[in-house]
Formats: structure tokens, C-alpha cells, sequence
């Protein structure tokens, strides 16, 4: 099917909405790094890049996101060796780390480098929703209508301008299952090669992003039947998607004990807990996902539903993914939105298919009435699901061009407290120039007893909301840390507290 301009017109329109709801925040609080995964991401790919060693030594991720943020590097690395700044790679310089979240970078431009990685991602993956329903279903609108949901929807936006895994695995995924499509409608050789690759590039990103192996052999099948078990290019993709984890993650044979270790750690991570980030797992996701796409869950429940009663392969093929997924990961103890991220852009397809199917409806109701009623529904629908992201996404903007707490709380505790002060640090907190503050790190306060800061002679504490809430807010779960926490706050004299309009806080207090 052409395309035809005015199909291109409204794709171009959707993708400059993503840019535009992507790109004002991507440097929101440089030149400090507040988010608490960034800097590991950042840190082993500088490393990589000026040191040369391939091998990461850290394998809670596969290594394609930290070789392709390396890589990121090359333009700015280039500029400074044509204007004399740069004389080796290693002047890309290394990260100013206190803790988690207490991060700061003396070359905002290096990480805005690796996030604008992040940006092309998260773009690309957008106009990957667009052709998946041009070929699945035949129906640009299916596309466009997919495509302008992930575009406002206010999640995909922050992690497609942060420097993790998401937005790079989410791309590699949805590109893998448009690899899939093709091979259900069309079935040449080049596309089992691509999917098999678009496979691995996803399973190298991040290890959950080998379920996306499922959709190959699903859509072969539906396509051949089940006498295409004879076919040999089902094996050769699967050889290729290997081949292409081992290529982007090669230290999972040259350096397998440390691989090992870290990948059934990981496993053993998810399934024992994550403080903050645990219980009630399968209530958090379906939560998660109304108050986040509002009625998208429900209309692709729908869609599922109607694709079995129709037996329509495009649906199956289109919703095996998900589900599968889906149930995969509510079996798993902790859970939090970048776990499930993958599996909505598969959600906004499964919707676009009942939205445009329902526009086709009102076009051929022989009633007046009920062709507006229809329409009407239509419009509020489509409204709910596009309006409400979009707002959101334009208040995280907003809010994100304030001046979080953790930097005013830096700049405070700067011109307030004596140079030499020693003051104790927890994740989540202000970065504190460690040649002006004697500063001791904790990963949390609720370490030691409250009794414990004044023995050993400390003469501020930093509470920081990012891990003091975890345990304060859920004292069920977390007794001891939570009971630790209130003793030390009713302790102690507070001196500051700051909080921003996404909810970071951050407490002083005075132990002498």
C-alpha cells in the first residue's frame, strides 16, 4: 500500500510531538545526575571509551547499552581533539560520585550525548509503532493512532531522555516484532535474518528482552502453518539472534564466572526484593497502567477478546507477546514501570486496532443517531487516552525545569554550613563538594541507631525522601527502619527541608 502525503504529513506531526514532549527536559538537572541508574550506565561506558577494555566487568545489564553509549562519545571526543581541548579519550572525563542519586558530571555535554541516545530511541520506537500497523494490519490509521499514543504517553517520554537500559531495549523489542510482522505477511529470507538480529540487539540491551523470541516462530507458524517446522530459516534466525547476543555481549563466554554470578543474581534479586519496590505485584502493574494510559488496558482487553472470537492471527500474533509477559513478570517480587515498559507500546497497537475498527463502525451504522452516538464515544475515547498522557507529560516538563530539591538543598547546605562541617550522606541526597564538607556516606541512616551520629561526633545528617520514604511510608513491611527513622527525626533538631514539585525531599538536621 503507498504511502500518501497527508499518511506522512500526520506521522511526521506525531513524531515532532515526541520530540517536543521528549527533548525540553533532557538536561533537567544537569550538572548533576539525581536519577540513581544513570551513573553506573555513564560511568562504565566512559570507562570503556577511554580505557579501551571491552570487558565491562558488570553484567547485572548485557553490554550493548554501555558499547553504544561509548560510542556516543566519539562526536563530542572528535571536536576536542579538532579545538586542542581533548589530547586523549580518557579527557572524557569520569563521573563526581558520592552515592546513589548524589552524582555530578564536569561535562554536561558528554551526558547529554548518552541521553540524546536514549531520545533517538524512544523516537525510533514510535515510528516503529506506526509501520507495525501498516503491515499487520493493512491500515495506516492503525499505526498512526499507536503511534501518537506512545508519543504523549508521559512514561515512555522520561525514559527516553535518561541514560538506562529502557528505552534502548523497548526499541529493540517493538523492532523485533515489526520483523515479525513482516515475516507473518511476507516471509523472505532478509526478514527472518532481521528479526533473528533485532532478537539479540534486545536480549544484549537487557536480558528480559529475549521474550521477544516468542513472536518469530509464533508468526512463522501462523503463516506457514505447522508444516513450516521444515523450514530452515526458523533455526537460522535463532542462530543469528544468538550470534548477535554473544557479539554485543561477548563477555558472557571470555569472562563467564563474573556473567553467571551477575545474571542468576539479578534473578535472585527480582524474585527476593527490592525495598520500595516489592509486594502486591500484580495489583501495582494493573494500577500502574490505568493511571498511566488511562482506558488503554481495557480497550486492549477487548481487542484480545475479539481476536480469539475472530480468530484473527494479527491480533494473536500481536497480544502472545504481552500476555505472556505480562504474566511473566507478576510472578517476580519486585516491580516498577521500566519492567513493564516493553509490553505497552503492544497495548497502544492493541487498542488502535479497536479504535479504528470502531471509527469504521460509525462510518457504516445506517442511522444517523447512531453514527453520532458512535462517533461521540469515539471522540471521548480517543480524548481520555491521548489528552490526560499528554498533560502529564507537559507537567513532568514543567516541574522538571524547576530547580529540584536535591540542588537546592546543595546550594544551601553551601552557603549555610561551616566549610569542614562533618556531615553524613544518604542515597537520594544533595551532592556535597567533598574538599569543602567532610562527608560519610551511608546507603541509609536507618544503618546505625539515631544514638549512634552523635558518639561519633557527626554534626549534620541528609535525609533524603528517596530512601527514607520507602520505609517510613510502608512501617508494616519495614518495622525496624521505619521505627529507626522517626527516633532519629524526633532526635534530632531540623534544620531544612526542601521538597520540589515531583515529591523529592530532603531533610537537615542538626545532631550538635
Amino acid at each position: 500500500m503507498k504511502r500518501s502525503r497527508p499518511e506522512l504529513a500526520l506521522l511526521l506531526a506525531i513524531l515532532l510531538m515526541a520530540a517536543a514532549l521528549r527533548l525540553p527536559a533532557i538536561d533537567f538537572d544537569l550538572p548533576y545526575i539525581l536519577h540513581p541508574d544513570e551513573p553506573a550506565v555513564i560511568r562504565i561506558s566512559r570507562d570503556i571509551f577511554a580505557g579501551g577494555d571491552l570487558n565491562p566487568h558488570f553484567f547485572d545489564y548485557p553490554s550493548l547499552v554501555f558499547y553504544a553509549n561509548a560510542l556516543a562519545y566519539t562526536p563530542l571526543y572528535l571536536s576536542g581533539r579538532l579545538t586542542g581541548e581533548f589530547d586523549a579519550r580518557d579527557d572524557i572525563v569520569a563521573l563526581d560520585s558520592l552515592a546513589m542519586g548524589a552524582v555530578k558530571t564536569r561535562q554536561p555535554a558528554a551526558v547529554l550525548l548518552n541521553r540524546g541516545l536514549s531520545l533517538l530511541c524512544g523516537l525510533g520506537t514510535v515510528v516503529l509503532l506506526y509501520a507495525i500497523g501498516r503491515v499487520l494490519y493493512d491500515r495506516a490509521s492503525v499505526g498512526l493512532v499507536a503511534a501518537l499514543l506512545l508519543a504523549v504517553w508521559s512514561q515512555h517520554a522520561y525514559h527516553s531522555r535518561i541514560v538506562t537500559t529502557d528505552a534502548m531495549v523497548t526499541f529493540f523489542i517493538v523492532l523485533a516484532f515489526f520483523m515479525a510482522a513482516l515475516i507473518f505477511r511476507q516471509g523472505n529470507t532478509w526478514h527472518y535474518v532481521g528479526a533473528g538480529l533485532a532478537v539479540g540487539l534486545a536480549t544484549g540491551t537487557k536480558y528480559n528482552g529475549g521474550m521477544i523470541a516468542l513472536a518469530v516462530p509464533l508468526a512463522h507458524f501462523l503463516r506457514a502453518g505447522w508444516g513450516g517446522w521444515r523450514d530452515l530459516r526458523l533455526y537460522a534466525s535463532g542462530v543469528v539472534a544468538l550470534l548477535a547476543f554473544l557479539l554485543t555481549t561477548p563477555y558472557a563466554i571470555l569472562d563467564y564466572p563474573a556473567f553467571s554470578a551477575a545474571f542468576f543474581g539479578v534473578t535472585e534479586h527480582y524474585g527476593r526484593g527490592h525495598a520500595g519496590m516489592e509486594g502486591d505485584t500484580l495489583a501495582w502493574y494493573t494500577t500502574f497502567l490505568w493511571t498511566s494510559t488511562t482506558i488503554t488496558p481495557l480497550l486492549a482487553l477487548v481487542q484480545i477478546g475479539r481476536g480469539l472470537r475472530q480468530r484473527s492471527k494479527p491480533t494473536l500474533l500481536l497480544a502472545a507477546y504481552p500476555v505472556a509477559y505480562f504474566l511473566f513478570i507478576i510472578r517476580f517480587e519486585v516491580r516498577n514501570d521500566r519492567t513493564i515498559l516493553p509490553i505497552v507500546p503492544f497495548l497502544f497497537l492493541l487498542a488502535a486496532v479497536l479504535l479504528v475498527d470502531l471509527a469504521a463502525l460509525a462510518r457504516r451504522a445506517p442511522r444517523r443517531a447512531t453514527r453520532w452516538a458512535l462517533a461521540v464515544l469515539l471522540v471521548a475515547l480517543i480524548g481520555a487516552m491521548v489528552i490526560y498522557p499528554a498533560g502529564r507529560a507537559l507537567r513532568d516538563n514543567r516541574l522538571l525545569a524547576q530547580e529540584p530539591s536535591p540542588i537546592t538543598a546543595a546550594n544551601w547546605i553551601s552557603a549555610n554550613l561551616e566549610p569542614g562541617a562533618r556531615v553524613v550522606l544518604e542515597a537520594y541526597g544533595p551532592y556535597l563538594d567533598p574538599a569543602v564538607f567532610d562527608v560519610t556516606v551511608l546507603n541509609n541512616l536507618a544503618e546505625h541507631p539515631p544514638e549512634w551520629y552523635a558518639e561519633q561526633g557527626f554534626d549534620y545528617l541528609i535525609a533524603a525522601g528517596g530512601m527514607y520514604g520507602r520505609y517510613v511510608n510502608d512501617p508494616a513491611r519495614y518495622p525496624d527502619e521505619a521505627r529507626r527513622y522517626e527516633q532519629l527525626f524526633e532526635r534530632y533538631e531540623l534544620v531544612r527541608a526542601f521538597e520540589d514539585g515531583l515529591g523529592r525531599k530532603v531533610r537537615i538536621y542538626r545532631v550538635r
